[in-house]
């Protein structure tokens, strides 16, 4: 999605998150980013979740009518200044599938799921854009309803991030069933927290005198926190004080603290818990809450793609660096980038495909670890790694065109390639094979679509001359044949 850049004019972000669905509409003034309105629904989504991860129907059903309450106050803002991303229980769900179809279905709106890396760039962005500006070294944490997300990093740049699978919901059921408080519970919440984030010891600095926490659950604990005496900042002593509370009462339901919202409160023990581990394994003395979030980052990215160059877009920096890491010949993939872009554009004359000059740019990263099957340690390398701005079904599908662009087109579930991905896949096999001799020069070809019919013409005395381009043609006809789609040469 590319957004028009409009000074003033409203713009959406929509924050699927397990815990809560929120909604921010935005407007920029001077490169600032200045909330008009908000809404939030305590969904829980996390809370819909079997042993199994199977969301159930209900939890479904309660999702889709929030997120048709969000279509209604979306309706006057344009798609392409819209965007939702969507987080752990969609990542994590076994009927993610279907979860993710009547989502979009009941919004109207094309839904990202975005990885726990991803989401904790997003989440840096956001807050870093609300805090005073610093030269120095910042710890970000968010505490959601399925994960808990980590990030160091300087201005507004991330360097290090991570994301655990601990959230505030899954681990209130888990070990606080029913809402009950014991000090027993606490006990193995804190063993399984902290066992859990041990890794962060070696990964991060230790010692913070202060961090910033970007989620509800957080500033939730804050404000209980100094509004009934605990302390005036969250510390691990003003924590220790506020499970002492929990554990006198027992049950959660019969709570009664300032600032405690009862929706809040069966997901408190876990976000707790999540808290002072975190805190004890990075020795940070004080947190505090930070205004900026997920949904705000999400703007700001939109902004960002929106009138950086193109080779500034995040996604187009990730594709860079991987090319740089796994020593990636970059001509090669020039050439059959240019290529690709020139047949689709003959099928689709609006302009480049990212997604085509994506997968072009890193088709060869696996030849970094054998050349033999490249393509499959290529698509083994994107489906494995964290590459910064692509939303996990950008990712699925980068990874299917480059374990597709060569060799059986078997390989590839035929359910799994609409129309235009189809397309965008027959454009890059053409244009690796035109570019099998690694040299600069132009074949004599122009692709034609009717529906999934496709037709290369080629010239006849060009094709005369390279037999072996010759026999790589017979050999593509025949294999997309077998697939199932026609595919025709015709020399002129």
């Amino acid at each position: 999605m590319t957004l028009r850049r409009q000074s003033g004019a409203p713009l959406a972000a929509v924050d699927l998150g397990s815990n809560s669905f929120r909604l921010l509409i935005a407007k920029e003034e001077g490169g600032q980013i200045v909330p008009i309105s908000t809404h939030r629904e305590g969904v829980r989504l996390a809370g819909g979740l079997d042993q199994d991860s199977h969301l159930s129907n209900d939890k479904i059903r309660e999702a889709c009518e929030a997120l048709a309450r969000f279509r209604e106050r979306l309706g006057a803002i344009p798609a392409d200044r819209v965007r939702a991303v969507a987080t752990s229980t969609y990542r994590v769900a076994r009927n993610g599938e279907d979860l993710l179809r009547q989502s979009e279905h009941a919004l109207g709106l094309t839904i990202d799921i975005i990885s726990g890396p991803e989401e904790a760039r997003l989440i840096y962005l956001g807050c870093a854009h609300t805090l005073p500006w610093s030269e120095q070294e910042r710890l970000i944490v968010d505490i959601g309803g399925g994960s808990t997300e980590f990030i160091v990093g300087r201005r507004y740049d991330p360097e290090l991030t991570e994301s655990f699978p601990l959230g505030a919901v899954t681990l209130s059921q888990h070990f606080f069933p029913g809402a009950t408080v014991t000090p027993a519970a606490f006990r193995k919440a804190d063993v399984y927290v902290r066992s859990r984030l041990e890794v962060l010891q070696k990964r991060y600095k230790q010692g913070w005198d202060i961090a910033y926490g970007s989620s509800g659950t957080i500033r939730a604990i804050y404000e209980i926190i100094t509004e009934n005496g605990f302390g005036d900042a969250i510390t691990v002593e003003a924590m220790t004080r506020l499970k002492g509370a929990l554990i006198d009462v027992g049950q959660m339901n019969r709570i009664e603290l300032a600032a405690l919202k009862p929706s809040r409160a069966p997901v408190l023990p876990g976000g707790l818990a999540i808290l002072i581990g975190l805190m004890q394994e990075l020795n940070v003395v004080r947190m505090e809450p930070a205004e900026g979030a997920l949904r705000l980052g999400v703007v700001y990215d939109m902004l960002h793609r929106s009138d950086a160059p193109a080779d500034d877009d995040p996604r187009m920096v990730t594709v860079s660096r991987m090319q740089h890491r796994y020593g990636v010949d970059t001509e090669q993939a020039r050439r059959v980038a240019a290529l690709a872009q020139s047949f689709w554009q003959r099928i689709d004359p609006a302009g480049p495909d990212a997604l085509l000059s994506w997968a072009a740019a890193v088709h060869e990263i696996g030849m970094a670890i054998a050349h033999e099957d490249y393509h499959q340690h290529s698509a083994y390398i994107i489906e494995h790694s964290d590459i910064y701005g692509f939303a996990e079904q950008e990712r699925a599908a980068l990874a299917l065109l480059v374990l597709g662009h060569t060799g059986s087109i078997k390989k590839i579930d035929r359910a799994s390639l609409p129309p235009k991905l189809l397309t965008r896949l027959v454009c890059l096999r053409l244009a690796a094979l035109f570019c099998h001799g690694r040299i600069d020069e132009v074949p004599a070809v122009a692709l034609a679509v009717n529906g999934e019919a496709f037709v290369l013409a080629v010239d006849a005395r060009w094709l005369a001359e390279r037999p072996l381009t010759a026999y790589l043609l017979d050999v593509e006809a025949t294999r997309w044949t077998k697939y199932g789609v026609s595919f025709a040469v015709r020399t002129k």
